[in-house]
């Protein structure tokens, strides 16, 4: 799996992308199994909260 994971500045604030990319699809389906996609939105809040509380 290769993740790009970008903050990118826009309009007063921050646009959050993530991309991964995986071999073949059976690559994927064993990421899902992993919790991948949860995961990404638990990193995202953690952001979210730090970024607040600066």
């Amino acid at each position: 799996m290769t993740a790009i994971v970008e903050l990118i500045a826009q309009d007063g604030g921050t646009l959050y992308r993530a991309v991964v990319m995986h071999k073949d699809a059976a690559a994927r389906e064993k990421h899902e199994g992993f919790g991948f996609h949860d995961g990404w939105g638990t990193t995202l809040k953690q952001l979210a909260d730090l970024a607040a509380s600066l």
